[in-house]
């Protein structure tokens, strides 16, 4: 921890910076508390959640099972009631709320502060951080858990800023409440986002158009409600979910089924697609066997099943091929499906429209609506359901620079580099969770931000008892890294699909695997052995003698 000066203030310097208050930055900031540190959390929001604090779009909910989506700590999960198997942001909001008062956070955290940039100084290896307000914080130890969909994508169409309407982007949806009752609304975009704001629009709209650029291929969600008595005769059941979602590729209360395909039956295969299709959620990918991910023959007969299913809840004809094509329009599960509850069946009714942005692509905004295909129609909203920077964004946006002058943007401009998915070679003391290659997308969040948040207090502590004032990634260790997560994405079939799992929805963004896809074991055997072997991929320094860490 730093070693303060006489006379200095202790509002002002701070053992650790955490910036933002998601499922990463809450357990970061209370597991530093518990041990004893000067920490503060930042976070550009109203109050806890992160993700949770900012997406409030109609029908924004979580697509894990609410018995792993939430902290494993029993203070928590024992005094806190949800009511649906997977919350919407109307209870997770409450939820991160009383996280905070449970945990006594409050004091140690600021909203409505945004983190724009630091710099590090050398002689002192003190990270100084500014903020928006003209405030400025000093640290030794940088942390930031700002998540993976934190930056919104505006697509680049023409005449965007001439909508006389209402238009929202989904992440940034006012506070208050928007209705779509009576009102001609267009939905662009049809990812997660987009599925489920198309469901709730589709209620009340007077018309609702929807444009497709690929259709997704969405599993059936399988919601439940439940009383609290009910929900309270479930405790002993999460705590054991709770507990195995620790050991499964994808940190839910489910794992894959590892015995090669190509060894079942016709008869087990039909068995397999039938049995994961009517549990429901994400059991149909994340539960499938995990030649899914690998093997042609494999993920093309999920598809085939998938498509099979869909289909019998399209009633209109000419929507049949859009929305659940012949032959699939990519790998099963290379793009990431969500999870609907309505959603095909919206468009059996006669005030829903999908319009084909390949046949017919956004030309431009006008005043009054969208010119696509040469035909202009007039809404009065439109949603931009146009997803993330996923996994870069938030990190490429700061103004930190290396020794050299350069930005976190510009390394990842010419090469995707980190060390674990938890720094960047050539920014001492500075660690990040949930973000470019690590499990991310492939990671149920509760059960990463608890194992990533866990490595980095861990390693933060490991370091300030021995001495260590200044960490930073070797370059090789990155590059090393950086190619472990390529070569396990070239095995897949993920470079097949276009999806932001490669970069693809941002324009300009180079095609290449952002998360870590060797699932949570091979990845935590990574951090273990990092941190056993004395962090061999890192430079330590001590406060007198520059060192180099035993291999």
């Amino acid at each position: 921890m730093i070693e303060m000066k006489a006379g200095s203030d202790d509002s002002t310097d701070l053992d650790v910076i955490v910036v933002g208050a998601g499922f990463s930055g809450l357990y970061i900031l209370h597991e530093f508390l518990k041990r004893g540190y000067r920490v503060q959390l930042f976070d550009d929001g109203e109050g806890p959640g992160g993700t949770w604090d900012k997406n409030n779009y109609p029908g924004a909910r979580v697509d894990s099972e609410v018995w792993v989506y939430q902290f494993t700590d029993p203070a928590i999960r024992q005094n806190f009631t949800f009511s649906e198997k997977f919350p919407s942001w109307r209870e997770l909001k409450p939820y991160f709320n009383f996280v905070a008062d449970k945990w006594e956070l409050r004091p140690h955290m600021k909203f409505g502060t945004r983190l724009e940039g630091a710099s590090f100084d050398d002689r002192e290896n003190l990270w100084t951080a500014r903020f928006n307000d003209k405030t400025t914080r000093r640290a030794r130890h940088l942390v930031l858990a700002m998540g993976s969909t934190t930056t919104p994508v505006l697509p680049k169409i023409p005449g965007i800023e001439k909508f006389e309407g209402e238009s929202y982007h989904s992440a940034r949806w006012p506070k208050g409440e928007v209705s779509f009752a009576g009102k001609r609304v267009a939905v662009i975009g049809t990812g997660a986002s987009g599925v489920q704001t198309i469901q709730e629009a589709s209620k009340t709209a007077d018309h609702l158009t929807v444009y497709q650029r690929t259709p997704n291929l969405a599993l059936p969600m399988g919601q439940e409600t439940y009383s609290k008595q009910e929900y309270s005769k479930m405790g002993p059941l999460i705590g054991s979910a709770m507990d195995y979602s620790k050991k499964t590729f994808g940190g839910f209360a489910y794992d894959l089924d590892y015995r090669p395909w190509a060894d079942h039956s016709a008869a087990e295969k039909e068995e397999v697609l039938r049995r994961n299709w009517d549990q429901k959620g994400f059991r149909f990918w994340l539960g499938a066997p995990s030649d899914l991910f690998f093997d042609e023959e494999c993920n093309r007969d999920h598809y085939y099943f998938w498509r099979d299913e869909i289909r019998k809840r399209i009633k209109k004809d000419s929507l049949i091929e859009l929305l659940a094509p012949t032959e699939p329009p990519h790998p099963f599960g290379a793009k990431r499906p969500c999870l609907e509850q309505w959603y095909f069946d919206v468009y059996n009714q006669e005030n829903v429209d999908l319009i084909d942005a390949n046949a017919a692509p956004i030309e431009c905004i006008t005043k009054t609506g969208i010119i696509a295909g040469g035909v202009e129609r007039e809404y009065d909203c439109i949603v931009y359901a146009t997803g993330f920077d996923n996994c870069t964004g938030a990190l490429a946006s700061l103004d930190i620079k290396d020794a050299a002058g350069r930005t976190i943007r510009d390394i990842w401009d010419e090469k995707y580099l980190t060390y674990l998915g938890k720094m960047v070679p050539g920014f001492p003391n500075l660690l990040f969770t949930y973000a470019l290659q690590s499990p991310s997308a492939f990671l149920n969040g509760p059960t990463a931000a608890e194992l990533e948040g866990d490595w980095v207090v861990k390693t933060v502590a490991k370091f300030d008892e021995t001495g260590i004032h200044r960490y930073e990634a070797r370059l090789e260790a990155a590059h090393h890294w950086a190619e472990r997560c390529n070569e396990i994405a070239d095995m897949s079939l993920m470079p097949k699909a276009k999806s932001w799992y490669m970069g693809a929805n941002v324009p300009g963004k180079r095609p290449e695997i952002q998360p870590f896809i060797g699932g949570q074991l091979a990845y935590k055997a990574a951090l273990d052995e990092e941190m056993e072997k004395g962090y061999p991929g890192m430079t330590l320094e001590t406060s007198s003698v520059s060192s180099v860490a035993a291999a």
